[in-house]
């Protein structure tokens, strides 16, 4: 018999690692044995919690509902001998309030039942009905004996009211979109308000042409007066970065940007400006060209700009994609959530517990501390000049004043790495992680549905538990798969593939390098063990070994 898996803690580098030890301790099936939680997520060393699974269970509820039915039985009067009170048919005119439609209700008499043609006709005169009187509708009620009906015999001519020419905006005029959610839905607050942005040439706005008016003619014969309608000028209606088609029917937008209306005038703002903190007014941010905060972008937020991104404060655990440069006059606090892509350069006062990924060059002013960054550039550290914790990898060169610190926390420092090679290692270490939990989660609800189903009686809800199970181990195979697929391309990325690096790179330590420091060029690797400093690290092309100067 297996014993019962037990809690313990265990260390490790990186996500490979932690599923290799999963698979040889517990089996392939271990997400049916064990769940973990990652409890301390420092990018060069990692502490994992492993413990036995726990069962879940659910219960529904069932409403019954009633219908309550009346039955009302009608009640008939009769009638006596009145012939000679009520002889002959009586005639009614009733015309419609909007004096559009006549018509006639006839009570037969006890002794002639239908009234002639021209009784008809009188009475209709007698009303004041002179238009629009259908005399086929007339002989119609005398031929087939409708009485006790009211019958339409006369229609007016309805007035035409049109509609002033007005200007239809194709855009929100608040320049943001509200998401609307269903009642079910989970409420992602900073996803319900988005930027809308539009490109140059778009058509913002349109004319509405004006619906003409025509009056009207009342059965009575009396001529309905209607108010003609309006025209626009649509260039009155022409703001800032916007110009009037040829045709003088749309508003066009003469650059990126977000459209938005001001004092009646189509404008499109290319540079977005909020002048305070990121908040849930604002929301997420997705914007076609500049942003600026003035302030602090903090929380579970998103920045997309295609063009540079300026913060004036700090920024937290949000995560940032930026088509240009970004610049954090407040340093960058990501808390190990945030996840940062910058196409072009990166300014910082500090970088803390971060995730980033540099297209240009990384100049920061004090410190990075416990982050994992990957830049395509150089990177400087000016000031105080440290680097300790995490991973610091770059194509190009490495400039600080300290490397490690004196309590000898495992950094490590690398130059003249391939770039792209570096970034998708990141990227799958973060999707086989998210596998790896996903799996977890499914073996948890396989677990309780097995439960469930064995407890179970009642045969509909055993039939709805074994659908359940099904979908839930088809998911997780599929996923399975996903797992081994992720595991074996990192070790073909990391072990067998061939990559370019610069053998022409440096690391230039303006202090000290503290122990416990691994530095890495051109793929050769050099464990510091002792404090150096000031020193230049290189890669000595005649012993092919990493030297210092």
């Amino acid at each position: 018999m297996d014993r019962k898996p037990q809690k313990r803690i265990v260390q490790i580098e990186n996500v490979e690692e932690l599923l290799s030890l999963l698979e040889k301790d517990y089996g392939q099936n271990w997400h049916e044995k064990v769940s973990f939680r990652i409890s301390k997520a420092d990018p060069a060393n990692m502490e994992v919690i492993i413990e036995p699974v726990h069962e879940s269970h659910r219960e529904s509820i069932l409403k019954e509902l009633s219908n309550v039915v009346e039955i009302i039985e009608p009640a008939l009067s009769d009638l006596s001998d009145l012939e000679e009170k009520y002889p002959d048919p009586h005639i009614q005119v009733e015309i419609s309030e909007d004096k559009m439609i006549a018509s006639i209700f006839i009570v037969p008499g006890l002794k002639r039942v239908l009234p002639t043609f021209d009784e008809l006709k009188e009475a209709l005169k007698k009303s004041g009905v002179i238009y629009g009187i259908n005399e086929d509708a007339l002989r119609k009620i005398i031929d087939e004996s409708k009485v006790f009906a009211h019958i339409p015999v006369a229609s007016g001519k309805k007035p035409i009211y049109g509609s002033d020419a007005s200007i239809e905006f194709l855009f929100p005029e608040s320049g943001m979109i509200f998401e609307k959610i269903g009642e079910k839905d989970s409420v992602d607050m900073a996803a319900l308000y988005k930027i809308f942005t539009c490109h140059e040439g778009d058509v913002l706005a349109v004319k509405v042409p004006l619906r003409e008016s025509y009056d009207g003619i009342a059965v009575t014969g009396e001529i309905i007066k209607v108010e003609k309608a309006k025209d626009l000028n649509l260039q009155n209606f022409v703001g800032e970065n916007t110009k009037l088609s040829e045709d003088g029917t749309k508003i066009i937008a003469t650059c990126d940007g977000q459209p938005y209306v001001q004092n009646s005038k189509v404008c499109v703002r290319n540079v977005l400006l909020i002048d305070k903190d990121l908040g849930y007014d604002t929301g997420n941010i997705d914007f076609n060209a500049t942003v600026i905060i003035r302030g602090n972008a903090e929380g579970p937020f998103k920045i997309k700009a295609d063009g540079d991104i300026s913060i004036m404060g700090v920024l937290g655990e949000i995560q940032v994609t930026c088509g240009g440069s970004l610049k954090v006059q407040g340093g960058i606090f990501g808390r190990g959530k945030g996840i940062i892509k910058v196409s072009k350069d990166l300014t910082a006062k500090f970088i803390n517990e971060s995730q980033i990924f540099c297209e240009g060059n990384i100049f920061v002013e004090y410190y990075i501390m416990n982050s994992v960054i990957i830049c395509r550039g150089d990177i400087t550290v000016k000031g105080r000049g440290v680097i300790a914790g995490g991973a610091v990898k770059t194509s190009g060169n490495v400039e600080a004043a300290e490397l490690g610190s004196e309590s000898g926390v495992r950094t490590e420092i690398a130059a003249g790495i391939d770039y792209e090679n570096e970034k998708e290692i990141a990227q799958l270490e973060r999707n086989l992680l998210e596998a790896m939990r996903s799996i977890m989660l499914l073996s948890e609800i396989e677990s309780s549905a097995r439960a469930k189903t064995t407890e179970t009686k009642e045969i509909p809800k055993k039939e709805e538990l074994m659908k359940i199970l099904q979908k839930t181990a088809e998911k997780k195979k599929r996923i399975e798969l996903e797992v081994r697929k992720i595991h074996e391309t990192l070790k073909i990325l990391k072990h067998n593939l061939q990559v370019k690096y610069s053998d022409t790179s440096r690391i230039r330590v303006r202090k000290i390098c503290y122990p416990n420091v691994r530095i890495a060029i051109a793929g050769r690797k050099k464990l510091i063990s002792d404090k150096i400093g000031p020193c230049d690290f290189f890669l000595n092309k005649n012993t092919g070994e990493i030297s210092f100067l």
